[in-house]
This record gives C-alpha cells, sequence and structure tokens, in this order.
C-alpha cells in the first residue's frame, strides 16, 4: 500500500526560524528510514518545498495498521503536532490494472 504525505506548517512554526522545530526536523529526517523500518514500512522518499512551507512524502506499507502505529508513535508525534497532514492512499499502475481487470470481469457476469 503506497502511501502520499503531505506535510504542511505555518511560517510561525517554520524550522528556519524557530530553533525547537528545526532540531525536530532534523531528527526526523535522519531517524526516518530506520524509524519507519520498526514498522516494517519503506520510505520510498521525502522532498521538501521550502519557500512552500510544505514536505512531502511517499511510504510503502503492508497495511493500514502499521502505518498508524507508526504515525502515534512517540518517535513521530512531534513531526504530526508540529505540521498539518494530509494523506492519499493510492495504488501502483500494476495494483491499479488489476482492480480494473477484476471490476471489468465482474460487470460482464452481471
Amino acid at each position: 500500500m503506497i502511501i502520499l504525505q503531505t506535510m504542511k506548517h505555518n511560517p510561525e512554526k517554520c524550522p528556519l526560524g524557530t530553533p525547537k522545530n528545526l532540531d525536530i526536523m532534523i531528527k526526523w529526517l535522519e531517524n526516518l528510514e530506520n524509524f519507519a523500518a520498526k514498522y516494517c514500512i519503506k520510505v520510498i522518499g521525502v522532498w521538501t518545498d521550502r519557500t512552500a512551507h510544505t514536505t512531502y512524502a511517499v511510504f510503502d506499507t503492508p497495511n493500514m495498521e502499521a502505518f498508524t502505529k507508526f504515525e502515534v508513535d512517540p518517535q513521530n508525534i512531534p513531526v504530526v503536532t508540529l505540521n498539518y497532514i494530509e494523506k492519499k492512499f493510492v495504488t501502483q499502475t500494476k495494483d491499479t490494472l488489476a482492480f480494473f481487470k477484476e471490476y471489468k470481469s465482474t460487470m460482464q457476469h452481471q
């Protein structure tokens, strides 16, 4: 299961102007891959648009339960509370194609 996550903070909370938040983000980014692996989650990538105060992360998680545990882990809470977070659950091309074919097959049998 692929999760696209958008993390956005307002300028007043920006790590570049807030030493505490800078430390939070540095620690999170340095430890993210190992921390996610604890929940069998793979970090596909993290990209930041600094001028928009927005970070985009893509995760590959075995299931929603693992990702929920990852999100509420005390190590992750400082980043969660610093940012407004939006998640999108998406499928890869092969999974989308398989879904469409299965759907089409089901519809033909009705």
